[in-house]
């Protein structure tokens, strides 16, 4: 699947901007930490508990 990337950046961006104004944050942020908050944040997240259960599964105690 090929998508416009300067039509991704445009709704990554949109996207930022209606989440700051829908939880009424008086101070706003920048896009780029909103975008960082949105997709990288819980990645991170799940990266973790992968880790930890794999490592679960992986540990043979002797």
């Amino acid at each position: 699947m090929v998508l416009n990337s300067s039509m991704v950046v445009r709704v990554a961006n949109v996207s930022a901007n209606v989440c700051q104004f829908v939880a009424c944050n008086p101070q706003r942020l920048p896009t780029d930490q909103v975008l960082h908050l949105l997709c990288c944040v819980p990645f991170q997240q799940f990266r973790r508990l992968a880790l930890s259960f794999w490592t679960y599964l992986c540990f043979s105690p002797e």
